[in-house]
Parts: C-alpha cells; structure tokens; sequence
C-alpha cells in the first residue's frame, strides 16, 4: 500500500510540475500553438519587426540636451547650457531636440560628451547614422557643427522685411 501511495505521489506531482511549465501541452482542452521568440536580430529575407528601419545616413538640426533635464524639467543650473554641460560631463545621455521629437545621441561604444560639452544647450547640425527601432531613434555621430547664430537672425530679417 505505502508503495502505490508514493507511486502516485510521484505522479501527481510529476504532472503538477509539467502542467506548470508548460500547460498547453498537458492539458487536452488547450489549443497548443507553435511557440516562438521574437528575434532579437534582423534576420535576412525578412521584413523588420516593431517599426524597425534600416539604418541610413542622415544630417539634422536641433539643440544639444540632456536627457534628464529634459525628461523631468530639472536642471543643476539656473543657466541651461551651464547645466546641460554639467550633465553630459557627469554621464548622463544626450538627444538632439528637434521639432519631430527626441533622437538620442551617440558615438559609436564611447562616451558622446567630450564631442557635445561644447555645444550644450546650442543649436546644432548633426551627420550621423539614424537608426530607428521600437519607437526610439538615434544618431551615431560622424559629426557636429554649431548653426550659427547669424543666419537666423538674418531669416528672421528678411521675414519681417516682406510684410
């Protein structure tokens, strides 16, 4: 009797544990599906998953932010360029703010901030590659120029001259 007993515990339990790890397969009622993990990498022949893009090579305007004052609308500093450079020499990420939204920025597996202390908080021009996946974007910079300051006075002159 002892012997059935434990035979049936074993196999109850035997049964608890592979309904657990996978119920589909133990119960009769389930539908099984076929199950499969999403790539991780593009796979060739095969259109890209969740709105990924190919990368391309691209050159956009926008001002130099960090991510955290950004975001939470904090800064270190009362002066915002003092406070964005604050952030990028601490680590923090950086983004261009451009009218479309946020691109993160970087520089291939090093740090971005000895490129972008410079122009904290300015208006710039990046050349880069853009790469889009999962809703986020971000530019691997190539390089940056500061938008001078001349020419959109100048575009803000001749605007106001055509009225």
């Amino acid at each position: 009797m002892k012997i059935t007993s434990v035979i049936l515990t074993v196999g109850t339990l035997a049964i608890v544990t592979a309904w657990c790890a996978n119920p589909s397969r133990v119960d009769a009622q389930a539908n099984p599906s076929p199950q499969t993990k999403p790539a991780s990498k593009p796979v060739p022949g095969r259109a890209a998953m969740g709105g990924e893009r190919p990368p391309r090579e691209v050159t956009m305007t926008g001002r130099v932010v960090s991510v955290h004052s950004f975001m939470t609308g904090q800064s270190a500093s009362p002066d915002q360029t003092k406070g964005t450079a604050d952030n990028l020499r601490a680590g923090v990420p950086a983004a261009l703010d451009t009218p479309t939204g946020l691109i993160l920025l970087g520089q291939g597996t090093t740090g971005v901030a000895r490129t972008l202390i410079p122009y904290a908080f300015q208006e710039v021009e990046v050349h880069g590659k853009l790469y889009e996946k999962g809703g986020l974007k971000y530019i691997d910079i190539a390089s940056v120029d500061a938008v001078e300051a001349e020419e959109e006075e100048e575009e803000a002159e001749e605007d106001g001259e055509g009225e």
